[in-house]
Order: structure tokens, then sequence, then C-alpha cells
């Protein structure tokens, strides 16, 4: 089921990890956890661009198309030729598109019909990131699979992740890193840590 969250459309794909089974709670305000993701892309009358027109999703997660001005669309496909998997209009309050995106990892593109020239952006799918929490000695060790682009850890004592308990992260082999490993302070109880892996997070 999808749940209606506020997202910003700098977050792609996150997956939440701990030493124990939580709920999925938000990492900080305005930032998305609902299970399937949705990434959120807008149009307007002011710059007649896709903001952003570059959207990375895990497969199976969702792309919402927002209309805040002007008259616009969004269609699949390429040199202002669509290719049948979706054509919607966004020319109002009232409209818009989500969409699912079941397909395997490829680059989808779309343009606005009425400015296909130069209206343009692609939806980036990606495999499904799968990650493992473990004690590794004295720390924690997050390692994980999928995705893909760069990726932020948060880490924090509190589920809820405030900001005076948070710290964003990144792997000592750098953003591109499929591995993390936490040695903040020795290894904490169960329940103690809890870490938020976030992908294409700027």
């Amino acid at each position: 089921m999808l749940q209606h969250v506020a997202i910003r459309p700098t977050l792609f794909a996150a997956v939440l990890a701990t030493l124990t089974t939580l709920p999925a709670l938000a990492v900080e305000p305005g930032v998305d956890i609902a299970s399937p993701r949705v990434a959120i892309t807008t149009v307007d009358a002011g710059t007649v661009a896709f903001h952003p027109n570059r959207i990375v999703v895990e497969q199976n997660d969702h792309v919402r198309w927002t209309w805040t001005g002007g008259l616009h669309n969004t269609t699949s496909g390429s040199a202002c030729v669509g290719n049948g998997l979706w054509n919607a209009p966004l020319n109002g309050p009232n409209t818009g598109l989500t969409r699912l995106f079941p397909e395997p990892p490829s680059t989808i593109p779309f343009f606005c019909m009425p400015h296909c020239g130069f209206m343009t952006g692609q939806v980036v799918v990606t495999s499904e990131i799968s990650v493992l929490a473990k004690e590794s000695g004295a720390s924690v060790q997050l390692d994980w699979t999928g995705g893909g682009g760069i990726y932020r850890i948060f880490r924090s004592s509190n589920p809820l992740f405030p900001a005076a308990t948070t710290a964003v992260l990144t792997a000592a082999n750098g953003t591109n890193a499929l591995t993390f490993l936490d040695q903040t302070g020795g290894t904490p109880p169960v329940g103690g840590v809890n870490f938020y892996l976030v992908m294409n997070h700027f």
C-alpha cells in the first residue's frame, strides 16, 4: 500500500538497518522511508524543466510527477516519440502521475510533449538494495548490494533520528562503497544504534 508521506526530491532510495527489528521511521523531517518508496519530480512554468530531470529509484519503487505551473505532460520515450509506457497531463493542480517501476535495471527516458525538444528526463531503475548489519569485533559492519550511485549512512542512537543524535557518514572507501564499518564507540547494545542507508542523497 502506498503511504503518502512528504519527501524531498533528493531522496531516491533508502533502507533502514538496525540490530533489532523496528518499524520504519523517518531519518529527518521530509525524508520518506515508506514502502514502496516514492521519488518526486515537479514541473513549473518558469524554468520549463523537470526538477530533477534524472530520477534514480530501486526496482518496484514509484516516481511521482507533480505540477506546479505551466502546461506540460509526462510521456515515456525519447526524441519526441512516445514508447507507450505512460502519458499523463501535468497542466493543473489536479493533474499528475504516480507510476510503479517494476522494470529490470535500466534507464527509461521521458519528455514533455509540448516542449519535447528540450524538456526531457530519465528514470534510472536500479536493482533493489539489500542491507545486512552485523557485529565485527568491537564495531558494527553494514554490507549492502543493489542500488547504485552515491550512498550516505545516517547513524543515530534514537530510531526517530533526531538532529541532536544523528550523524551523516560516508564509508571509508567513498560514496560508491558497498560496505561500512562503524567504529564510533565499540559494539553497541542490541537496539542501541540505528542506521539508515540512503542512495543519491546529496
